[in-house]
């Protein structure tokens, strides 16, 4: 059977086939952990669209929020906007008090918002010092997925390789990691019965916050062609906090989510620490039979 692996950002300068082996390394991990055999007759695909969507936020030349700050940006338009909600709400589910963002900005709790750049930064300082992300990633990470929900052109030129990939008619396995679950959601939600996706696995997925729900060009439903949905993330990953259940995703049939990961990964996002978990490995094995 096909494998078809859609990995995240920040991917762009990367060997595709390099990362290929670390997803399949990784995935071999979990399946010595749950002890089952690496399926037979395995074909695996990973479309590569880092350096396309590199090109393509380069050409939109769409600021951090750091340069919104430090060149004078206007912080009312749509992408700031949304960034600014999609921070805000990410501090929220990382139970992280409004009193330590507000230290962090020498401001008062009363001037929060998503469109007070001395808040929003001091969200972004915050969460560098609560979690492992990063604030430089958590910067790249709201800017790419806003140009990707929001630039057709973007959506459409990285659906289209990654769609390619996945085979029509056919029984296949979809895993997809952060930015990719977005990615392929819309691609599979697109492709509808045509794709025959005897499992789609999604881990680190931000689908879970309302910011990126509220941007999907289309209805929350389980895509047409999958016939099982299940979704991973580790309680400390910043991007993923939020389960794929009826509380963010009311659909039927429902998501099936574990929150168990133990993701040994730096900022506890990264694919090899999703990958190696044996409930995520047994649920591949098993959709791949």
């Amino acid at each position: 059977m096909k494998l078809v692996f859609i990995h995240g950002r920040d991917q762009q300068g990367k060997d595709a086939d390099q990362l290929q082996r670390v997803w399949e390394e990784a995935f071999d991990c979990g399946l010595d952990k749950a002890g089952l055999p690496r399926p037979q007759n395995l074909i695996v695909h990973f479309p590569y669209y880092g350096d396309a969507l590199d090109e393509l936020v380069k050409q939109l030349d769409e600021p951090l929020l750091v340069d919104i700050k430090s060149k004078g940006v206007k912080p009312d338009t749509p992408e700031a906007g949304f960034r600014g909600q999609l921070l805000t709400e990410i501090a929220t589910n990382a139970a992280i008090p409004d009193a330590e963002i507000a230290a962090s900005a020498g401001v008062s709790v009363q001037e929060k918002g998503p469109l007070n750049w001395a808040w929003v930064h001091a969200i972004l300082r915050t969460l560098d010092k609560e979690s492992p992300f990063g604030d430089a990633v958590l910067d790249g990470f709201t800017r790419d997925v806003y140009v990707y929900l929001t630039y057709p052109a973007v959506s459409k030129r990285i659906d289209a390789i990654v769609a390619k990939t996945i085979p029509l008619g056919e029984p296949c396995v979809v895993v997809a990691h952060s930015l990719g679950t977005i990615v392929a959601y819309q691609v599979l939600s697109d492709l509808a019965q045509a794709v025959d996706v005897c499992g789609l696995v999604t881990v680190g997925s931000p689908l879970g916050l309302a910011s990126i729900r509220d941007h999907l060009p289309v209805p929350l439903a389980r895509p047409t062609g999958v016939k099982n949905w299940q979704n991973a993330f580790d309680k400390r990953d910043v991007v993923a906090l939020l389960p794929l259940d009826g509380t963010t995703w009311s659909i039927q049939p429902p998501i099936e989510n574990f929150s168990g990961v133990d993701n040994f990964t730096d900022n506890r996002h990264g694919i090899s620490g999703y990958l190696d978990d044996a409930t995520v490995a047994r649920w591949m094995a098993k959709a791949l039979i």
